[in-house]
């Protein structure tokens, strides 16, 4: 009987003993690879990757963007293209034109960044007569910044450095090709020479002002 009551006592503090023994005993022994082990807090989740809009590069304030600019009445009747002071681009071309609407009435048109600012009738008595005449944009396969790049070695190959450009494209008669005559000027705006060159293929046809050139 003493032994039966003493066993009743001790039976819940050896079962206390039994089950901290057991968790001691999980925490020391070494658990197998393949067990997934619970963390103790949550890891932060990653802020999600908001992705940058793409930016459209602005397009060239080039010759050709300009005359593709301007109303479609004009286009079949382009005489003259021109723009002052580019680096390499100018800020705006003036275009001469014919209205194919009005008796080919002669306009001329001020473009800036492609979006024509001004359009008034023009009494240039010589362009007007030149029915014959016109400068088809699709021919222009060397554009305004093309034709830089052309001058742009050649005035190096004497020594100078271009600062900025007066641009004239044309076309001297019935079924020629259009013509770039680029009239070029330094820093300080003291005029280098010039390089006149065809705007269908590149081909340098002068450059007076500049005896050497880039092959040289």
């Amino acid at each position: 009987m003493i032994f039966l009551r003493t066993a009743k006592i001790l039976t819940p503090s050896l079962i206390c003993c039994l089950l901290l023994g057991s968790m001691a005993f999980a925490d020391d022994q070494v658990q197998p690879s393949n067990w997934a082990v619970e963390p103790n807090a949550p890891e932060p989740v990653p802020a999600p990757v908001m992705a940058e809009p793409e930016v459209a590069e602005p397009i060239p304030n080039w010759a050709v963007t300009a005359m593709l600019a301007i109303d479609p009445k004009y286009i079949q009747g382009i005489l003259v293209v021109t723009g002052r002071n580019g680096t390499p681009e100018p800020k705006e071309w003036i275009i001469l034109a014919r209205d194919s609407n009005d008796l080919g009435t002669l306009h001329k048109l001020t473009v800036a960044d492609g979006q024509v600012i001004a359009d008034v009738q023009s009494m240039n008595a010589f362009e007007s007569f030149r029915q014959d005449v016109s400068i088809d944009p699709t021919q222009v396969q060397v554009d305004s910044g093309d034709a830089y790049l052309i001058a742009q070695p050649i005035a190096a190959a004497n020594s100078k450095i271009i600062g900025h450009v007066d641009y004239a494209l044309t076309v001297r008669g019935t079924d020629s090709a259009p013509i770039w005559t680029l009239n070029c000027f330094d820093l300080n705006g003291g005029f280098l020479g010039k390089v006149v060159l065809l705007a269908t293929t590149g081909y340098v046809l002068s450059q007076p002002g500049f005896k050497n050139s880039p092959s040289q």
